[in-house]
């Protein structure tokens, strides 16, 4: 009876290890391909020179802000006939949403941090109750890989430097040089497309 017991306690300190080993095994890109909620944008990288990258090994990892399909839908439909058609443009926007190095909840605090994204634009971190990349809530946070960490976000992001949003104040652009917010207006999306123009 006693080496029942004991099996069972062994049998079932196996299953936990190996129910742990195959969560800390999944990468990024398994991550996102498994959560329907993420559907949409598995389907932009989908098959793309991105997904590729994204399941190399390098010394680093990855933290991905990832929107999830109700992003996408509330998106306005410029963003689709402009950005989001287009491979390059596509790829960029996708970018946006990428950090080098893993930034969890735990590595913040009320302080704001400034981090950089694939495509060099800086946005500035923090966490009061909740993670936030300035003043976007995360939905669900620190999902982990074992190549990084995804983070859920509601809408998509459109990063600029506030000098360059109307929206804010001078006081605010001063307090805030960086604003990443939701991806929503005709002002929003050419801007965009104009930063992006002007690099190449």
């Amino acid at each position: 009876m006693k080496g029942d017991k004991l099996y069972l306690k062994i049998f079932s300190l196996f299953c936990l290890f190996i129910i742990n080993f195959d969560l800390k095994a999944k990468g990024i890109v398994e991550i996102i391909r498994e959560n329907p909620n993420f559907s949409t944008f598995y389907s932009y990288i989908n098959n793309t020179e991105l997904e590729a990258t994204l399941q190399q090994k390098f010394p680093w990892n990855w933290t991905m802000f990832v929107p999830n399909n109700k992003a996408f839908e509330a998106l306005p439909k410029k963003v689709y006939d402009k950005i989001l058609s287009d491979t390059s443009l596509r790829k960029m926007l996708i970018l946006d949403h990428i950090l080098i190095g893993q930034k969890t909840s735990g590595n913040l605090n009320s302080k704001m941090t400034e981090e950089i994204t694939v495509t060099n634009k800086a946005i500035q971190l923090y966490k009061r109750e909740s993670l936030y990349v300035k003043d976007m809530v995360v939905v669900n946070e620190n999902t982990s890989a074992d190549n990084g960490v995804v983070h859920e976000i509601n809408c998509v992001m459109f990063v600029q430097p506030s000098k360059e949003d109307d929206r804010l104040t001078r006081l605010q652009k001063d307090k805030f040089p960086i604003t990443s917010c939701c991806m929503q207006t005709d002002n929003e999306i050419n801007s965009w497309l104009s930063a992006v123009d002007s690099r190449f």
